[in-house]
């Protein structure tokens, strides 16, 4: 569990514009505002590559909420897996349209949040933030530390990964190796849940990541924590924004879909 501090602003017009030239920044490729929805995504080393989706807590207030879950999972295919205009026009025009919408919501849903919290920083600071609780879901889950991933996760994201902890058999180690790529939003959508803001954010995460499971004679049956593997993952964040006592968690994950 982990909460962004916010700041007030006065220059409101200005910071705004920064706030989104933050996102477009986090890409690497270079790509402009208008285009900060590039992405790439695979599987990663401990959790499954489907998509999760969570029953957010009830709220201080006691407002009864319905479930939510993933309100957009769509995140761009990879360069090598975009469909070509002149491969399949049908197919590069669906992709084109997908990635405007992507592109205008994300824009629309960033601007709202900065503006909701006065906190025009805070899509910077969160990708921070959002590495250091990637990682500490990554240990708690090798270590069977069920309590601090009933603190960092929502509560669906919790009891699924609950269920693979009862299931599974021997010693689970888990080691980071630091990153292979700056973290990068790669999108954010704001919804109106029982008269309550939920913002949830979709992080691009490629780290390296190394993993060994031990019997109790504390032998090696499965993976090498010598053996370093990139991990390309996209993890969803939520937050109900105008809850003072609601924190960022982890929602669960997704990954692009096939462009055939």
């Amino acid at each position: 569990m982990f909460r962004l501090n916010t700041r007030l602003s006065g220059n409101t017009a200005s910071q705004a514009a920064q706030c989104i030239r933050t996102l477009a920044m986090s890409n690497q490729t270079g790509l402009s505002a208008a285009n900060i929805a590039r992405i790439r995504g695979v599987t990663g080393v401990l959790a499954q590559s489907a998509p999760y989706s969570s029953v957010p807590r009830q709220m201080t207030q006691q407002i009864s909420l319905k479930e939510v879950g993933i309100m957009d999972p769509y995140v761009v295919p990879e360069k090598e897996n975009r469909p070509s205009l002149f491969g399949g026009y049908k197919a590069w025009v669906k992709y084109a349209k997908l990635r405007m919408r992507n592109t205008g919501m994300t824009a629309a849903s960033t601007l709202g949040m900065c503006w909701k919290l006065k906190d025009f920083g805070i899509t910077g600071r969160f990708l921070g933030e959002s590495e250091e609780a990637y990682i500490g879901m990554n240990e708690a889950f090798a270590k069977g530390d069920r309590h601090y991933l009933e603190e960092i996760c929502t509560p669906s994201m919790y009891a699924k990964l609950k269920g693979q902890l009862k299931d599974r058999v021997g010693r689970y180690e888990w080691k980071y190796h630091g990153l292979v790529e700056k973290p990068q939003i790669v999108s954010i959508r704001q919804g109106q849940i029982g008269g309550h803001v939920l913002i949830q954010m979709i992080v691009r995460l490629h780290t390296n990541q190394s993993m060994g499971v031990f019997d109790k004679k504390n032998k090696l049956i499965a993976g090498d924590l010598k053996k370093t593997v990139p991990v390309l993952e996209y993890i969803v964040f939520q937050r109900y924004i105008t809850d003072p006592e609601d924190n960022w968690r982890i929602l669960g994950k997704t990954a692009p879909e096939s462009s055939s």
